[in-house]
């Protein structure tokens, strides 16, 4: 992880959960022909704004690294295995992905992934804080 980012940068993401957690629609599908029939509920936008004010999307070759990230989102048992740097290069690449492929984002949501990314990040900030504490 980047030293100069703290723990605390991240922390405002994990007051998404509840949101993930919850069966509330995250999105609507446009009926009109369009390339991003995807509009997404006011929530989840602020959601990945939140990642761009956080600092958590990285800036990587997120497309060379595709075949990996599918890999934890076809188990999302990997994820709860991911350090901190998967996670972000995660998100980043469902964030980068959405804009070349309208939908990503919607089926990572659909499919659990979003929400088990957003607890493994609070286990990992957990266990910063704990370090720090000297619990761990």
């Amino acid at each position: 992880m980047d030293e100069e980012l703290h723990p605390n940068l991240f922390k405002p993401l994990l007051d998404f959960i509840p949101y993930f957690e919850s069966n509330r629609k995250k999105y609507n599908c446009s009926e009109e022909m369009s390339f991003d029939p995807y509009i997404y509920h006011e929530p989840a936008k602020k959601f990945v704004e939140q990642l761009y004010n956080s600092q958590f999307i990285l800036s990587f070759d997120w497309m060379s690294w595709q075949s990996e990230a599918r890999k934890y989102f076809d188990n999302l048992l990997l994820i709860d295995e991911a350090d901190l740097d998967t996670i972000r290069k995660l998100f980043t690449t469902i964030i980068r992905a959405d804009r070349f492929n309208a939908g990503t984002y919607a089926l990572m949501i659909d499919n659990g992934v979003i929400l088990c990314m957003l607890m493994r990040l609070k286990a990992l900030i957990d266990e910063i804080e704990d370090e720090k504490k000297g619990y761990l």
